[in-house]
C-alpha cells in the first residue's frame, strides 16, 4: 500500500469520512502572505482535505423553517450538522489524524480550524467574519484547496460542490511536510453548476440579494473560475440572524440589504452582549444558508423535492 492509499485509508475508514483529497502545497502559495502553506508551516509539502455530508434528515428541518415557519425545529441544523456535534466531531477527528500521521511517518502535521467559519473572536473589527477567509481568523481558504485536492468544483454560491451532495458538505484539512507518491487533481468530471441550466437557484434563493447573476472571475493558481459576485456584507447579516424577517429573536437589526463594514461591525458588538447566542463558531451564523440548502445539485430533488420534504 502507498503511502497516499494508506493515508486516505485511515481517513475513510480509522474516522469514517466520506471525503478525501490530497494535493501539493504548492497550489496555494500564491495566496496572500499569511495564508500560504509556508506560512503556517515552513516546510510545507501537502494539504490533505477531508470532510463529511451534512445528514440529510437536518437539512430538510431547515425547509420547516423556511416553508413551514416551524422555528423550533431549527437546532437540528444549527446545533448538529453545521455547528456544534459536527464541529467537535471534525476537530476531534482532524487532531487525531495529525497525530497518527506524526506518529506513523515522523513528519510534521497541523491540524487547521475546521470548515470556514471556526474561526477566532473578531478583533478590530474583523467583518464580515465567516464570509471571506481572509477576513476570518481561518488560516488557510479551504474552499481552494478542496478545489486542488478534487473534492468538487467551485459553485456560483462561492461553495465547493460535489456530486453527490451539491455544497452540502463540512470540510477539515491538515498541513504537512510529508510527500505523497501521487496528488490529486481538481474535478474534471461533469460540470456540477451550471446557473443557465438550473436559473441560478442560489440567486434567486438569497433574501438579501448579496448574491447576483453577474459572474466574476474567482482565482487560484493557474486556475480562473467564475463565479457570481456577492455581497460578503449582506450575505453575513442574513446569516447572523440581523433581519427580522430571518430570526424573529433578533435583538438587533440591520436594515440595509448591503450594510457597511460599520453596520455590520456594530450590530456584532451588540451580538456579543447576548451571551445566549454564542455557538462554537463565537456567532449564529445559521439563519439563512439557503443557497446550500436549496442548491438542486447532489440529487436534490430526488431527496426533498419528489419525497415532499420541499415545495421549492
Amino acid at each position: 500500500m502507498t503511502r497516499t492509499e494508506a493515508v486516505k485509508n485511515r481517513i475513510f475508514t480509522g474516522s469514517d469520512m466520506d471525503y478525501v483529497g490530497i494535493c501539493p502545497a504548492s497550489a496555494l502559495e500564491d495566496e496572500p502572505r499569511g495564508r500560504r502553506p509556508s506560512d503556517l508551516l515552513p516546510n510545507a509539502r501537502s494539504i490533505i482535505v477531508f470532510g463529511r455530508r451534512l445528514i440529510s434528515g437536518s437539512i430538510q428541518t431547515k425547509f420547516r423553517q423556511f416553508e413551514d415557519g416551524v422555528m423550533n425545529v431549527s437546532g437540528s441544523y444549527s446545533a448538529h450538522s453545521f455547528v456544534l456535534s459536527v464541529n467537535h466531531l471534525c476537530m476531534k477527528e482532524t487532531y487525531d489524524i495529525a497525530q497518527w500521521m506524526e506518529n506513523t511517518y515522523g513528519c510534521f502535521a497541523m491540524p487547521l480550524t475546521n470548515n470556514v467559519l471556526q474561526a477566532v473572536q473578531p478583533e478590530g473589527n474583523y467583518v464580515p467574519y465567516f464570509a471571506d477567509p481572509l477576513k476570518a481568523g481561518l488560516p488557510m481558504d479551504l474552499y481552494k484547496a478542496a478545489y486542488w485536492a478534487g473534492i468538487g468544483e467551485m459553485g456560483w454560491n462561492h461553495r465547493i460542490i460535489t456530486p453527490d451532495n451539491g455544497p452540502r458538505i463540512y470540510l477539515c484539512a491538515i498541513v504537512t511536510n510529508l510527500e505523497f507518491e501521487e496528488y490529486d487533481k481538481p474535478y474534471s468530471g461533469e460540470k456540477l453548476c451550471d446557473p443557465e441550466k438550473c436559473g441560478a437557484v442560489c440567486v434567486q434563493v438569497c433574501p438579501v440579494h448579496a448574491l447576483e447573476s453577474e459572474g466574476i472571475e474567482w482565482k487560484t493558481g493557474e486556475a480562473k473560475i467564475k463565479v457570481g459576485k456577492l455581497d460578503v456584507n449582506g450575505c453575513a447579516a442574513a446569516c447572523f440572524g440581523f433581519k427580522r424577517e430571518l430570526n424573529r429573536f433578533a435583538s438587533n437589526t440591520i436594515e440595509s440589504e448591503h450594510p457597511s463594514d460599520e453596520e455590520l461591525a456594530a450590530a456584532l458588538e451588540k451580538q456579543f452582549e447576548s451571551p445566549g447566542f454564542q455557538t462554537l463558531d463565537h456567532l449564529p451564523m445559521y439563519h439563512c444558508d439557503r443557497c446550500l440548502v436549496y442548491c438542486p445539485v447532489g440529487n436534490w430533488a430526488e431527496k426533498f423535492r419528489k419525497t415532499g420534504l420541499s415545495s421549492k
